[in-house]
């Protein structure tokens, strides 16, 4: 449960009641899976509209956990444009809260120890570049 009350903010676009409520069902998803979260921060902006409508929204979430820095989503419109022929408010925030569910659900294992390099020792590889003027000097000795 959360110690610090969800916060929801919409900028630049109108609140939406049906948005809010898809939010606070999310966001409770988010706390049956990672039941650690201390506070959740969304905030929806419309940074720029273009003639047509078509520029999403940006939804951006930080979540408090305890003992390391808040984990915050966000991405630029451009991502949703990309991935969806139509993007909207909806693809938005289950976009959003998709991603928020992966970085979750792998820092879970990672506080588990249930990652790879938890479990398994590390091969270690070093790439080292030379230096230009020593470059040249062994490329021209070949």
């Amino acid at each position: 449960m959360l110690q610090v009350p969800l916060e929801i903010a919409f900028h630049n676009i109108e609140s939406s009641q049906w948005a809010e409520q898809e939010i606070r069902a999310r966001v409770a998803e988010l706390e049956r899976l990672y039941d650690r979260l201390v506070s959740c921060r969304v905030r929806i902006d419309q940074r720029a509209k273009d003639l047509t409508g078509t520029i999403p929204p940006v939804v951006h979430i930080e979540l408090g956990i305890p003992g390391r820095a808040d984990l915050v989503v966000s991405h630029e419109p451009d991502h949703l444009l990309r991935k969806y022929q139509h993007p909207d408010l909806h693809k938005a925030i289950n976009e959003a809260f998709r991603i928020a569910e992966r970085q979750l659900l792998d820092l879970k294992e990672q506080r588990d120890g249930r990652t790879k390099s938890a479990t398994t020792t590390p091969k270690t590889s070093r790439y080292v570049r030379w230096p230009r003027s020593r470059r040249s000097r062994i490329s021209g000795s070949c």
